[in-house]
Parts: structure tokens; C-alpha cells; sequence
């Protein structure tokens, strides 16, 4: 037990005096910053070129329409809501100038080729076309929905959306106006008839022992999804951070014939837990302080009551049993590798066990309490992210599947430990064979 503790006490030392443990406690700090920062510095940086369309109408109805619209839209809409005047007046969006094509007896497709080349050859931006029976449903005579003609648009640059959803907006809100005249109906009543009311969103209401009656809360968003999310995620990013450089050192302790003077002074036992304790010591430092940046700033923003305190226990157990899991299994691999491409091969299925959480967790965060969910939170390797993420949604978990998801992840840890150790024992001092997970069962199966 000495020697473990001297092994993981040294690795953790020399780990917090590398560069690689400094660049990994700003990493996220820096990533999360860069994700706020940058959008609110290029939230300005909108192409503001005018936008040419022409507008082919066929139903005679809709195309002045358009023109209209697109008129008051670029003395108003485009500019900026500021405090000041010079901000009010500031561009923000690009204008929308339309041109009405005479039709000049030109069929349907003569006019998009026509149209298309222009595009190409920037005179124009899009193109809509507007079918002369797209009006049917106005007239008396034609309710027939099957008779709608159509209504396309063209474009060359088709994620550019601003234009088509306002041309779709405006088109039915005039067809709209138009049915509601035809039908002699006031639609601005209409409009008040059907405004939707909100539904203010609530949690539960309890009564105390003393028969005073608890309120519902009004839900809160951060409780709902913030905390789950980085709860899980944090404990992701630990595992993905920390893990994989198991198998890095190992095999280039392995290349350079250093693992053969460290097993002439302890055993591959010793040697593999020694690591694997220095690995959970420096996540744990690691998430100890980002959890407690987390904390600070939930305290300054009026967060806090929002934090359940028996999650900063239940992170912690988590992230020691998923450090011991997959620091395993990258030790295994890395044990029975002599060059790193045969090691890439091999963490592929390892690296897709880690995602799994990830692939799985919004179904899961929309229905914690589902079959899904709980049979997903079981599967051993996913447990401790996912019990991790469910635990964190309110109003948490019963306490027969905290304890089922805890025996589970308890003792998977303990197999893949004492099974990677296995492994570990013979892969280590294995030198020219080719690495595969069916050579790594036959060591596991050996006596």
C-alpha cells in the first residue's frame, strides 16, 4: 500500500508542476469565455449588402404586396433599437429591394431559367415565383385546397433564411387579410379573439409538519437544465481531459524501457493503482476548483438556493468510479500496445463507451423518470455520468435507484480494476505482438 501511495503521490506531483495540468485548468475557463465573448463581439458583424429579388406574379394579387412591405421594412425594421439616435439610425440588417418582372407571356420555367442566370451573375439574390391559382382559396367559387397553386423561391445561397421567412410571412398575412375580408370578418376582433394567455409554469405544493402549506415555485431554468447539464458535462470533460493520457504514459513509459525499471521495484498492481490514484486526485483538484469558480458565481448571481448540497458529494463519488473505470481500460490498452498506432485502433471502442452520456443525455434530461432513462443510467460504463445527470433534475431520484445505480457503478469498478489489472500484469512486459481485444481476453481468461 506504500508503494501505491508513493507512486500516485509522485505522479500527482509531477502532473500539477506540468504545463499540460496549467493548460488544463484554463482550458474550459477559456472555452466558456470564448463562447460568451466572441458571439457578443461579432453579434454586430452582420453582412449588411442590399438584397435583390424579383418577384414573377403571376396572380396579379400578391406582388405589389411585397413591395410595399418591403418598402416600409427598409425605412424602420432595418435599423437598429438603441437608446440614442445615433444607434436608433444605425444599420442592422440588409434591405430587402424587390422587382416586379413583367410577364410578358413567358411560361413558368422560362422565367426561372432567365432568373437563374441572373442570380449567377449577381444582378439579383433570389427570385420568387407566385402561381396564378396560389390565390384560389380567396375566391367564393374555389375552396378546394387541392387546387392551391404554388409559391417558390430561388435562391444560389439557401442558409441565408431572413428573406424567405419574411416573403412567407408576408404572403400569408396578406391572404389571411384578404379571406377574413371576403368572409366579412373584422380581423383585427379575430386577431384579439385568438391571442394566446400564458401559462405560468409551477412546481409542487407541500405542507410542513406544522400544517403550514408550502407554495409552489414558479420553475427555474437553471434547476431544471443548467445544473443537470453541467453537472454531467463537467464530469465528462474531467474523464475525456484525464483518462486517455493513462495510455499516452504507459505506452511511452513502454517504448523507452522505463516500465521495466519500475517493475523491478513494484508490482504491475502497484504501478497500475499508483497511476490510477494520481489521475482521480488531479480531476478531483481539478473539479474542485471549477466547481468552486461555479459556486462563486452562483453566489454573485443569486444561484445558490438553486444548488442542492448533497450534489457536490455525489459529483465527486462519480467522477472517482468513472476516473478508475476508463483510466483502466486506457491502461489495459495502452499495457498491450508497443506503438501508438496500434493504441488508436484500440481506443476507439473504449472512446465510444465515454460518449455514450453524451449521445443519450437529452432524451434522458426530457424524461428522467422513463424507462430509457433508467435502464440507460444502468448500463454499467454510462452509469456514473448519467445517475449523475437524473439525480440533478429535480426533484432527484427514489432512493431504491440511487442505491441500484450505486451498486452497479461500484461493481463494475471493481471488475474492470481487477480485470485491467489482469491485463496489465502480462501487456506490460509484452513486447512484439500485435495488440487485439481478442489476445486481451485470452490473458483475462488465463490463470
Amino acid at each position: 500500500m506504500n508503494k501505491i501511495i508513493t507512486i500516485a503521490s509522485t505522479e500527482y506531483v509531477n502532473a500539477l508542476r506540468s504545463k499540460a495540468f496549467l493548460i488544463g485548468l484554463l482550458a474550459m475557463p477559456l472555452m466558456v469565455g470564448l463562447m460568451i465573448v466572441v458571439p457578443q463581439l461579432t453579434k454586430d458583424k452582420v453582412d449588411l449588402a442590399d438584397r435583390k429579388f424579383a418577384i414573377v406574379d403571376f396572380s396579379q394579387r400578391l406582388g405589389a404586396v411585397i413591395v410595399q412591405q418591403a418598402q416600409e421594412r427598409n425605412k424602420t425594421d432595418v435599423f437598429s433599437n438603441g437608446d440614442d439616435e445615433e444607434t436608433k439610425r444605425r444599420q442592422a440588417q440588409p434591405r430587402f429591394l424587390p422587382e416586379l418582372v413583367a410577364l410578358e407571356n413567358a411560361a413558368w420555367e422560362d422565367h426561372v431559367l432567365q432568373l437563374s442566370d441572373r442570380v449567377r451573375e449577381k444582378e439579383l439574390f433570389a427570385f420568387i415565383l407566385i402561381d396564378e391559382k396560389a390565390m384560389v382559396l380567396i375566391d367564393e367559387k374555389a375552396m378546394d385546397r387541392g387546387t392551391e397553386g404554388r409559391i417558390a423561391y430561388h435562391t444560389q445561397t439557401p442558409t441565408f433564411q431572413a428573406l424567405p421567412s419574411w416573403l412567407e410571412r408576408i404572403i400569408n398575412q396578406e391572404v389571411r387579410r384578404i379571406r377574413f375580408e371576403r368572409e366579412g370578418l373584422d380581423s383585427q376582433l379575430i386577431q384579439e379573439i385568438t391571442r394566446q394567455v400564458n401559462v405560468e409554469r409551477l412546481g409542487l405544493a407541500s405542507q410542513s409538519e406544522s400544517g403550514e402549506i408550502q407554495k409552489a415555485k414558479k420553475e427555474n431554468q437553471i434547476a431544471t437544465f443548467a445544473i443537470p447539464a453541467v453537472s454531467m458535462f463537467l464530469l465528462f470533460m474531467m474523464v475525456m481531459s484525464s483518462t486517455p493520457a493513462l495510455l499516452n504514459g504507459v505506452l511511452e513509459e513502454k517504448m523507452q524501457k522505463i516500465i521495466e525499471v519500475l517493475l523491478s521495484s513494484v508490482t504491475p498492481f502497484q504501478l497500475m493503482m499508483g497511476k490510477l490514484l494520481a489521475t482521480v486526485s488531479v480531476a478531483s483538484t481539478l473539479s474542485f476548483l471549477y466547481l468552486g469558480a461555479l459556486t462563486w458565481f452562483a453566489w454573485n448571481r443569486g444561484f445558490w438556493e438553486w444548488i442542492p448540497l448533497p450534489l457536490f458529494f455525489w459529483f465527486f463519488f462519480f467522477l472517482i468510479l468513472a476516473i478508475l473505470i476508463f483510466g483502466s481500460m486506457f491502461l489495459a490498452i495502452g499495457s498491450t500496445c508497443s506503438e501508438i498506432q496500434d493504441a488508436q485502433s484500440l481506443m476507439v471502442p473504449a472512446m465510444l463507451l465515454v460518449m455514450i452520456p453524451v449521445m443519450t443525455w437529452l432524451p434522458i434530461l426530457q424524461s428522467p423518470s422513463g424507462e430509457f432513462a433508467r435502464w440507460m443510467s444502468l448500463f454499467p460504463p454510462a452509469t456514473p455520468m448519467l445517475m449523475m445527470l437524473r439525480m440533478a433534475i429535480p426533484p432527484g431520484l427514489p432512493w431504491w435507484e440511487i442505491l441500484l445505480g450505486v451498486i452497479v457503478a461500484v461493481g463494475f469498478t471493481l471488475l474492470t480494476v481487477a480485470s485491467a489489472a489482469k491485463i496489465f500484469r502480462i501487456g506490460v512486459l509484452s513486447q512484439g505482438q500485435t495488440p487485439s481485444f481478442g489476445r486481451m481476453l485470452q490473458w483475462l481468461i488465463s490463470k
